[in-house]
């Protein structure tokens, strides 16, 4: 006899007076059942998930035809407004005039009045977006009001570039050697320009300042022209910052400086030819 053989004979005898329950059938039947309905219980379950997440559903009916649950479709309608015109408006009062439209105001700059905005007047925008907001700010007016600011500091400006308007702040200062205030200053921009930023700045030094001024001029200058008989120091004080310097008299210095903003514009020759003839212009003050 095998082995084999040995172990099957040993096993029949250790089980042959084991006899199965007479309810182990029904018992068999009924854990089949269970599972067959968990089986569906899931399957119910993960059909709401899915359509839940909105996910499409394929759905196999008896007749082998086919079903297809689409997800629903959201569609987000935007409206467009019209950006009112907020110039010269406080910040409360831009903000509450966008508020009734609609839209967000959120302030860039300054903190007095509006004088630009983003996007412009007129021009539509989705509800509920942002306009940004630039404000003035207190220009300092050490010199106080210099009506159309061509006069001051002992000198007038015969000429001033068309488009140009006094940006009504002017400062003054000392100089260490002298006593009282010895140098002025006062800038010209467009009349839409950003408080703070100039096209054409010019500053008047006296006394004292107005002879020693003379030394860094020369030292500066890249160019020497001629003003009708007075010397002139064409210089570049600081990278595109481009000035001409000179004296009306012994004690009295005038230099004209063109911002970067404004010599990109007009190109390095119209810069010198623009520079000169504002420089022509200016006398001592009657």
């Amino acid at each position: 006899m095998k082995v084999e053989e040995g172990l099957a004979e040993a096993m029949a005898a250790r089980v042959a007076d084991v006899h199965a329950p007479s309810t182990m059938g029904e018992s068999v039947r009924r854990r089949h059942r269970r599972h067959v309905i968990r089986f569906r219980v899931a399957g119910a379950a993960l059909m709401t998930a899915a359509l839940a997440a909105g996910a499409p559903m394929v759905l196999s009916m008896s007749s082998g035809s086919t079903v297809v649950a689409q997800a629903p479709i959201t569609v987000k309608i935007v409206t467009e407004v019209t950006v009112p015109d907020l110039t010269d408006m406080t910040l409360a009062e831009a903000q509450a005039a966008l508020r009734a439209v609609g839209l967000v105001g959120e302030r860039s700059t300054g903190h007095e009045h509006v004088f630009g905005q983003e996007p412009k007047p007129g021009t539509e925008a989705p509800s509920g977006s942002t306009v940004k907001l630039y404000l003035r700010e207190e220009a300092p007016q050490a010199l106080g009001d210099l009506g159309d600011g061509r006069t001051f500091g002992g000198i007038t400006l015969g000429y001033l570039p068309e488009g140009l308007v006094w940006s009504k702040w002017s400062n003054s200062w000392s100089d260490k050697k002298a006593q009282g205030h010895t140098s002025y200053t006062t800038s010209y921009d467009t009349p839409d320009g950003r408080p703070g930023e100039y096209g054409i700045q010019v500053m008047v030094h006296e006394g004292e300042a107005g002879r020693q001024i003379e030394a860094r001029l020369k030292r500066d200058g890249v160019e020497l022209v001629d003003l009708g008989g007075r010397q002139a120091y064409v210089a570049e004080l600081e990278p595109s910052v481009r000035s001409i310097g000179f004296k009306l008299r012994d004690d009295l210095a005038v230099e004209v400086l063109m911002s970067p903003v404004r010599a990109k514009k007009l190109g390095a020759e119209a810069v010198s030819t623009e520079l000169k003839k504002i420089a022509e212009g200016i006398r001592p003050a009657e």
